[in-house]
C-alpha cells in the first residue's frame, strides 16, 4: 500500500483559537507525516501569526505558511496550490477536523482515475443537534450529501472543499478558484466551490462521492448568524447568475428581477411577525425567515447593479 501522500492545502483568516486546535488534531492523524501541510494566511489581523508560527518551528519539515494581505478563500486556495510541492491536493478549511484513514480514503479514489474525491462533512461531536441544525441538514442548507444519487458521477454542484481531494494540475488546468466571488464589505464568498467543480468536469474530468473519508466540521450555528450568512449567499448569487448562468440554473439560484422587491415585502411581513411565529412550527417559520434572507441579499445586488 502506498502512503497518501498530499499537500494538505488550508486558507484561513481570523480563526486562531479553532486554527490551534485543528492542527493539533490533523497532526496527530496517522498518515500525515507523508504530506505537507500549506497554510495560507488570508490577512488575519489576530493570532493566527502566533499560533501558525509556533507549529511550524514544531514541524519545520511538515508545515509550510504562506502569508497573503486579505483577499477570500478562493484567492487563498489558488495560492496554495500554486506552491504545493505533490501532485495531489486535499483541501481542509480550518474548522475541519479529519478522522482517521481519511487521507488514504481519498488516496484510494484518485488512484481509481476519479479527478475529485469529495468527502463527508460531518457535525463535530462538540456541535449540539438543536432545532436549528435539524433544518439545516433537512434544506441542504450547509451540505447537501443526502441529495447526491450517484456517487460515481457526482455532480459539480456537491463539491465542497472543506474536505475535497484532487490533483493539483487538474485544478491549474482548470483556472483554479475563481477569486471574483468574494466581497470584502461583507466578509464572505460563495460559489468558488461549486465554479472549481464545473470546471473540472467541464474538461472532461469524472468526480466521485466517497462517503468513507469522514471529517467533522466544528462549526457553531446561531439562528441570527444562518440568516446573516444566506443574506451573503443571496447578495452573490447575482454574480453567478451574471457570470455562470448555466451552474445558476443548475443550482436553483435564477430570480424574477421585477418579482423580487414583493416577494421580499410578503416574506418580511411573516418573518417579523410574533404572531406568526407562536404558531408555526420552527422549521416552516425557519424556513420563510431564510427565504427571505436569500432574496433581500439578491434583491439588493439586483439595486446595486
Amino acid at each position: 500500500m502506498v502512503d497518501p501522500r498530499f499537500s494538505i492545502v488550508i486558507p484561513t483568516h481570523n480563526r486562531a483559537a479553532i486554527l490551534r486546535r485543528s492542527l493539533g488534531h490533523l497532526l496527530r492523524l496517522p498518515g500525515v507525516e507523508h504530506c505537507e501541510i500549506v497554510i495560507v494566511d488570508d490577512g488575519s489581523t489576530d493570532d493566527t501569526p502566533t499560533v501558525i508560527e509556533e507549529y511550524r518551528r514544531e514541524h519545520p519539515t511538515l508545515i509550510r505558511c504562506i502569508v497573503l494581505s486579505n483577499g477570500g478563500p478562493a484567492r487563498a486556495r489558488n495560492h496554495g496550490v500554486k506552491a504545493a510541492c505533490m501532485s495531489r491536493i486535499l483541501f481542509i478549511d480550518d474548522d475541519v477536523f479529519p478522522r482517521e484513514g481519511m487521507l488514504q480514503q481519498h488516496w484510494d479514489i484518485l488512484e481509481k482515475g476519479y479527478v475529485g474525491s469529495q468527502g463527508i462533512l460531518a457535525w463535530h461531536p462538540d456541535i449540539e443537534h438543536t432545532e436549528l441544525i435539524r433544518y439545516i441538514d433537512s434544506r441542504g442548507s450547509q451540505f447537501a450529501f443526502d441529495r447526491i444519487i450517484n456517487p460515481e458521477e457526482l455532480g459539480f454542484q456537491y463539491v465542497y472543499t472543506g474536505n475535497f481531494a484532487t490533483h493539483r494540475d487538474a485544478v491549474l488546468d482548470a483556472g483554479g478558484f475563481d477569486e471574483s466571488f468574494y466581497r470584502r464589505e461583507l466578509s464572505f464568498s460563495a460559489f468558488e466551490d461549486t465554479i472549481l467543480g464545473y470546471r473540472l468536469t467541464s474538461q472532461g474530468g469524472q468526480l466521485a462521492f466517497n462517503s468513507n473519508a469522514i471529517a467533522d466540521h466544528l462549526h457553531n450555528m446561531t439562528v441570527n448568524g444562518f440568516l446573516q450568512r444566506e443574506y451573503k449567499v443571496g447578495f452573490i448569487s447575482k454574480r453567478l447568475m451574471d457570470l455562470y448562468p448555466e451552474i445558476a440554473r443548475r443550482v436553483g439560484v435564477s430570480k424574477n428581477r421585477q418579482a423580487l422587491g414583493f416577494q421580499v415585502s410578503l416574506l418580511a411581513s411573516f418573518a417579523k411577525s410574533q404572531v406568526a411565529a407562536k404558531s408555526m412550527s420552527f422549521p416552516l417559520w425557519m424556513r420563510l425567515r431564510h427565504r427571505e434572507a436569500f432574496l433581500r441579499g439578491l434583491y439588493h445586488a439586483h439595486r446595486e447593479s
